[in-house]
């Protein structure tokens, strides 16, 4: 039996010998929500035929269930699928996950959880350099998702002061977009073929994945701490992870006939995730202004594995501006984040690397509540080192009180070589429609 199934076989098997959970049926408070979406992308510039597609549908399902087993446990479910049917080959033809199946005891400032759980250690929402407890799953830079670990947690908290312990005896390898998607290099590779920078792609590139390789047990006992206080408007925290890399690094085979400066690569192009084992302190700040919260976050990152393929160390910085403006009945959100990384390797192109969007960055975002019905948002990003461009705009509307839709559009443009340029190929215009129960 696989580890993860013996691991919820555990958790199913703790919360059925809860006698309490039995025995005071009128205790217990229950509740069950879930969400069908339905979203298709639609990309104008035609990449020249198999193995991509011009037109990407996405289905996918969100179930929780929640329940109080007595006055100190809590059990909670989240299942997650996705299906791509474009696709022709895993993952994304079809992945599912469970974020969440969690036994939680609780005795006063104390709380003791054990199962699957994804966390969120940052103090910012996006890009959050001290966020790296769970892997990732990258099939397009703005549907990435968290897996869930099986994990022991131990938390005490009160107003001014908590801790939060963790222990993950084994990770969920972080997954890359299947053979045909648009989000795997197309029209060259950077800095991942010894003795070339930049290697020029056949129109029609063909990739095939190798075995994935994982390095240093990269996957095995992850653990981590976090000190975290509020002291009135001010929040602080100091995190410690060691354990996997959220994205891995991609190793490449291809065979590359070079002419004079140029260099053309031959399909297939082989390549194969390596995860990487990984040392990251991070402390972050917030402090909340009458009108204004401003948030700072900062992380070093060493890695423990060695190999000529990996950064040796990172250092990623974000400031980050958050304020409420009134316009007339209606109110916008404004966010304004700026992040600063040292890194001493060169970036490449896959998206398992799309952290490096935010090497050198503004990000301008603004979230328009028009109405009850009506939610308008925007963002612009501006990459100074590559001086690349990625720009969104959109809108969700409220139909029922269970239905809604929405459209968006997404264009990314550079001058120089780089995450940006990769893909500037990729704009492409969203539409999703989502049913809540």
């Amino acid at each position: 039996m696989p580890c993860w199934k013996r691991w919820l076989v555990c958790v199913f098997a703790a919360f059925s010998a809860l006698p309490a959970a039995a025995d005071d049926a009128a205790a217990q408070a229950s509740s069950f929500t879930g969400l069908l979406r339905s979203s298709n992308d639609y990309y104008p510039y035609h990449l020249g035929g198999e193995p991509t597609a011009d037109l990407v549908p996405y289905v996918s399902t969100e179930l929780s269930f929640k329940t109080k087993l007595n006055q100190t446990a809590h059990f909670s479910l989240k299942l997650f699928a996705l299906a791509n049917p474009e696709s022709k080959s895993a993952p994304e033809k079809l992945y599912a996950d469970l974020p969440e199946a969690l036994l939680e005891w609780k005795i006063g400032d104390f709380k003791l959880r054990g199962g699957m759980n994804t966390l969120s250690w940052g103090i910012v929402d996006t890009s959050s350099p001290s966020d790296v407890t769970n892997t990732q799953v990258l099939f397009h830079p703005l549907r990435t998702f968290k897996q869930g670990a099986p994990m022991v947690e131990a938390t005490y908290g009160q107003e001014s002061f908590g801790i939060h312990a963790l222990y993950i005896p084994w990770q969920r390898r972080p997954l890359l977009p299947s053979e045909d998607s648009r989000w795997l290099p197309r029209r060259f590779l950077l800095n991942t073929v010894e003795g070339h920078t930049r290697v020029n792609l056949p129109t029609l590139s063909v990739y095939k994945y190798d075995p994935a390789e994982t390095l240093n047990e990269a996957l095995s006992n992850n653990y981590g701490l976090k000190l975290h206080s509020h002291l009135g408007a001010l929040a602080l925290q100091l995190t410690h992870f060691e354990g996997a890399s959220p994205s891995p690094k991609v190793r490449t085979m291809v065979t590359v006939v070079a002419s004079g400066t140029d260099a053309q690569a031959q399909s297939p192009i082989r390549i194969s995730p390596v995860t990487y084992r990984v040392r990251t302190t991070g402390f972050g700040a917030a402090y909340a202004f009458e009108n204004l919260i401003v948030r700072a976050e900062s992380a070093y990152q060493h890695t423990i594995s060695k190999d000529p393929l990996l950064q040796p160390w990172s250092w990623a910085s974000v400031l980050a501006l958050e304020t409420n403006v009134d316009v007339g009945a209606s109110s916008m959100i404004w966010l304004l984040r700026y992040y600063h990384t040292e890194n001493p390797q060169a970036p490449d192109g896959f998206i398992s690397s799309s952290y490096r969007l935010f090497d050198e960055t503004a990000v301008l975002g603004t979230r328009w509540a028009y109405s009850d019905d009506l939610t308008i948002n925007g963002s612009v990003l501006y990459e100074a080192r590559d001086r690349g461009w990625f720009l969104t705009a959109g809108f969700d509307q409220k139909l029922s009180n269970v239905l809604n839709w929405g459209m968006a559009w997404r264009e990314l443009s550079a001058s120089r070589d780089g995450w940006i340029k990769t893909y500037e190929r990729n704009d492409h215009a969203s539409m999703e429609i989502t049913y809540y129960f």
